[in-house]
């Protein structure tokens, strides 16, 4: 986050994780403080806790024909 801000300039909207491992969702405490929007795959929002991560504030499934929709469940 800080790297973008640095480095880009621009302001930082929302933030996509693409799966529940620590490099990738163990930092998501930050962006909430932050400010920024999270998004993740249902599954790892689910795991996310199981492996002492904190979850997305938002869920995603993938569709099969590739469009990412806003999960049921």
């Amino acid at each position: 986050f800080n790297w973008i801000k640095q480095e880009i300039n621009l302001p930082v909207a929302l933030a996509v994780v693409t799966h529940a491992h620590q490099d990738k969702m163990g930092g998501m405490d930050a962006l909430h403080a932050a400010g920024i929007a999270t998004y993740a795959n249902a599954l790892s929002n689910q795991l996310a806790p199981q492996e002492g991560m904190v979850a997305a504030q938002h869920s995603l499934t993938f569709a099969a024909n590739g469009w990412v929709e806003p999960a049921t469940a």
